[in-house]
């Protein structure tokens, strides 16, 4: 006997993201207000940072500092003060947001390290 909902082939998940994005390997953070929270993942685009309680909606824009550093990594740690971002979403996952309007030394920086971080083969996704 045949379960017509059940017997159906699973559809195949299609990546729609610009860009794969990178989880962090040690103390990755973004700070808002003064308030460190994780970082869960990121790329050239934005960050989701996770847990994330605060007083920020979606739809807003804010301004952050954002430090990416691995452990034992040979390509150093990542600092950025004064980023302006657009809160995307808040939910269960975290809170996603995009980057806008980068100084044009702060985006050239954060390309590079995303260009080493994403060329080697040890890092997860």
């Amino acid at each position: 006997m045949r379960i017509p909902f059940l017997s159906r082939p699973s559809t195949p998940v299609v990546e729609r993201r610009r860009q794969p994005r990178l989880r962090p390997h040690g103390d990755s953070y973004a700070r808002i207000d003064g308030r460190d929270f994780a970082l869960r993942n990121w790329s050239e685009d934005g960050l989701l940072i996770a847990p994330y309680v605060g007083a920020l909606v979606p739809g807003q824009r804010a301004t952050l500092a954002v430090v990416i550093r691995d452990w034992h990594d040979p390509d150093g740690t990542l600092c950025l003060e004064n980023l302006a971002v657009t809160i995307l979403r808040i939910d269960g996952l975290g809170m996603a947001v995009r980057f806008r309007g980068l100084e044009r030394y702060k985006a050239a920086a954060l390309r590079e390290h995303y260009r080493r971080k994403s060329r080697s083969p040890k890092r997860g996704r």
